[in-house]
């Protein structure tokens, strides 16, 4: 089966995710799942990038599970093109008290400064989106109008 959405940390930073335009699956759920648990303590939150799909009730359900087990809470951002998850993410924050807000899929600003990220850490989750991006087959709005420069900087850096 074909993955339905690509992950990766920025250690020391935060998890990306880049959902294709298809449903996650209940295998790659679980293995993004165990993954983002496995850094908890390594990591200032997630950035999710998402035209319109998302997990289902059950794959919500088994996040939530593993969060309180794990006596965890994650600042999550969500970038997606649907203003009706945008909406709905909104109330869900203000109605649990949730450490999650949603962003337009224009707004990679807004994201990543809710993710309380320095310059530099902005550059090297910018590099891996675009990189998630590309193997999921989606395009990342607020890139659209870039040439590449961000990578030539974080190599330049190092």
């Amino acid at each position: 089966m074909a993955k339905t959405m690509y992950w990766r940390v920025v250690p020391g930073v935060v998890h990306v995710v880049a959902h294709t335009h298809v449903a996650p699956s209940d295998e790659d759920w679980d293995a993004y799942l165990a993954d983002v648990l496995a850094n908890l303590g390594t990591i200032k939150g997630a950035l999710v990038y998402t035209h319109r799909v998302g997990p289902s009730a059950p794959q919500r359900a088994r996040s939530n599970e593993a969060f309180t087990r794990a006596g965890a809470e994650l600042q999550t951002v969500i970038m997606t093109a649907s203003r009706m998850t945008q909406g709905i993410v909104t109330a869900l924050s203000w109605a649990m008290g949730a450490k999650i807000k949603a962003f337009s899929t224009r707004d990679f600003a807004g994201a990543v400064n809710c993710l309380n990220l320095d310059p530099e850490e902005q550059i090297r989750t910018r590099v891996v989106l675009k990189q998630l991006a590309r193997a999921a087959e989606v395009e990342v709005d607020a890139f659209a109008d870039e040439s590449g420069r961000f990578r030539q900087r974080l190599e330049e850096k190092k």
